[in-house]
């Protein structure tokens, strides 16, 4: 029996079980609103986190899927982003994928290869390795957003207080005459 055949078989389960630990990583009253609202429009949040996981798991058991996910895993560690988690909060539920996957494996590891379990943590450590790349793109980009924000308040009240001058364009800078 092929390791990655069981993880098939098993695939919901797998991913419920997921779905339930990275809900932990939540406060207690947000994590039983997430996992407990089905409407999508109602619980953006859980949503997208169960349909990421999903696609997630679903590319992991693929050997020849790489290229895809960091776009599988950017909603999922977007949301994660602007929530205020720190970095290692916000990739540390892939993490949480290996355990899962070990209890499987110990389960029927007499049929199993060893091999077949230490290839699919390391695609799990080279997805969480893309999930902190995504990560720090999403923080850089959300840090911008609001330096020009502030920068361009600050402009504003500069301006409404009279201490700055507009130069026009077609007219030269008096102080290079």
């Amino acid at each position: 029996m092929e390791f990655a055949a069981l993880l098939e078989r098993k695939k919901e389960a797998v991913v419920n079980a997921w779905f339930e630990q990275v809900m932990q990583t939540y406060a207690p009253d947000t994590a039983v609103f997430y996992q407990n609202q089905k409407d999508a429009f109602a619980n953006p949040v859980g949503s997208t986190t169960k349909q990421a996981l999903v696609k997630l798991f679903n590319a992991l058991l693929d050997p020849q899927d790489n290229e895809s996910l960091a776009d599988l895993i950017d909603p999922l560690i977007r949301i994660r982003a602007v929530q205020n988690f720190t970095s290692s909060q916000a990739v540390g539920f892939v993490f949480l994928l290996k355990s899962i996957v070990r209890n499987l494996f110990q389960k029927n590891r007499k049929k199993l290869k060893v091999d077949e379990l230490l290839e699919m943590e390391s695609r799990i450590d080279g997805l969480a390795l893309i999930g902190f790349d995504v990560f720090m793109a999403c923080r850089e980009k959300i840090y911008s957003l609001k330096t020009n924000t502030e920068r361009d308040k600050i402009y504003k009240a500069f301006a409404r207080a009279g201490l700055i001058k507009e130069v026009p364009a077609d007219e030269p800078d008096p102080k290079f005459i």
